[in-house]
């Protein structure tokens, strides 16, 4: 009897850990398509600033700004909501699409070393619009 609690709590705690990923532009799953997906359980909120999880698949290599090959990646990113800009502060690449194997790379990227969030392949106005939306957020997530 005491074993059916303990599997309904460890069945919550899968569930609350696992990412459900919300798709901004593409088909999640396809290597041939650029995908963007944002987690939005993951947004914290600091007054102007929000913290955002976004991940994206590209359809082809490419080669980063560190000059290493990846096809996808998952990014922890700040946005300014003053400023309506957003900065990776971490990410780690991978040389597969759809974000498998192993890493290429984990990068922290420290506050002199700006990376504004870009997002190659999808549309140029769908940075924006993910700035806008983790800036319209207010009730999801966790606030500090």
């Amino acid at each position: 009897m005491k074993r059916l609690p303990l599997l309904c709590l460890a069945l919550l705690a899968c569930a609350v850990a696992r990412a459900e990923w919300l798709t901004l532009s593409g088909t999640p799953g396809d290597p041939a398509s650029n995908y963007v997906q944002v987690d939005p359980s993951r947004i914290e909120i600091d007054g102007a600033r929000r913290g955002v999880t976004l991940r994206m698949s590209l359809a082809q290599d490419t080669t980063g700004k560190d000059g290493f090959r990846l096809r996808s990646f998952e990014a922890r990113a700040t946005v300014d909501c003053d400023a309506r800009t957003a900065r990776y502060v971490s990410a780690t690449y991978y040389r597969l699409p759809n974000f498998v194997g192993e890493p290429v790379a984990v990068k922290q990227f420290e506050d002199d070393d700006i990376r504004p969030v870009t997002l190659p392949g999808a549309p140029p106005e769908l940075a924006a619009r993910t700035v806008n939306a983790a800036c319209n957020a207010s009730s999801v997530g966790t606030s500090k």
